[in-house]
């Protein structure tokens, strides 16, 4: 009797190891309340996602955003826009352990006689709330927002490109705020900060992550705060990182026209893995299944 326990045990664990990996691979679909821009002090944009109409939609009109996996961008309504990871498109950088995603762009701000220019004079904060009523389960799923010097669809590759956002720590496992740095013309990614928020998970209803830069710096700053509506004081928790390298280097050539793109454009975004079990994992399920099954014939008969 003692073997037989011990095979009904050890393969309900082989059973829960294998189901946990299955379920890992379930949809992420994150939510994004509210995306907006403030420079010099004053809101610029605001995308509260009211009007039922998905991205590139948005308040600059049809064309508000530049797109990248936009079937990713499932379902907009109730002030919400749902968005599925695994419907994008590969990621654009390697490294970063996530292989798809789905992100918006926001299209204004390259034009310095554009007042939404987001250029190394101004000062301006990229603001994101989000929804914690699904989080990153693995290292790969993440929500978050970045200020963004790429510029594809004017044929700029940008390069120091900051991503702050919610994911599953690849060192701990806990569910962290990230800053990462990603350089698309170097093709490196690099995680300048992590923050476990594991302890204060329980409770929080939404987080709001930031990007920030004061005016005449290039010196990226990134900050988060988590909410718990159920708490007389709805701050649950908050945090900071300062002067988080440079955000980019305006050169110019010799005829003055500029080499490097001389502003940021605000993003917000999700990735996820896709990666589904192998072969020999579903036939070790199976041979799990087939143990317990036995174990149990086995203990009815004695």
């Amino acid at each position: 009797m003692i073997v037989l326990r011990h095979l009904v045990t050890s393969s309900a664990g082989l059973i829960f190891a294998l189901t946990a990996s299955l379920a890992s691979a379930m949809p992420f679909t994150p939510v994004v309340d509210e995306f907006w821009i403030i420079k010099n002090g004053g809101e610029i944009f605001r995308d509260s996602f009211a009007d039922g109409v998905k991205p590139p939609s948005g308040p600059d009109g049809n064309n508000t955003y530049v797109m990248l996996g936009e079937a990713g961008m499932t379902a907009e309504a109730g002030g919400k826009l749902s968005m599925t990871p695994s419907l994008g498109d590969k990621v654009l950088i390697s490294d970063t352990l996530a292989d798809v995603t789905t992100a918006a762009l926001r299209r204004l701000a390259t034009n310095p006689a554009n007042p939404n220019i987001l250029d190394q004079a101004s000062s301006f904060e990229i603001h994101g709330l989000f929804d914690m009523s699904n989080i990153p389960a693995i290292t790969g799923q993440s929500f978050g927002v970045r200020a963004n010097d790429r510029a594809p669809d004017l044929g700029f590759d940008g390069n120091n490109t900051f991503y702050l956002f919610l994911g599953v720590s690849e060192a701990t496992g806990d569910v962290s705020v990230i800053l990462r740095l990603n350089d698309f013309e170097l093709d490196t990614t690099d995680v300048l900060w992590v923050n476990s928020i594991e302890a204060v998970l329980l409770g929080a209803d939404q987080i709001e992550l930031v990007l920030s830069k004061a005016a005449g710096s290039d010196m990226i700053n990134a900050s988060y705060f988590l909410f718990d509506y159920d708490l007389v004081d709805p701050l649950l928790q908050s945090d900071s990182i300062l002067n988080a390298g440079a955000l980019y280097q305006p050169e110019t050539g010799p005829d003055g026209s500029p080499l490097t793109e001389p502003f940021v454009r605000a993003q917000f975004m999700s990735t996820d893995r896709i990666t589904v079990p192998e072969p020999a994992t579903l036939a070790l399920l199976g041979i799990g299944l087939g143990g317990i099954l036995l174990a149990r014939k086995r203990t009815s008969n004695t």
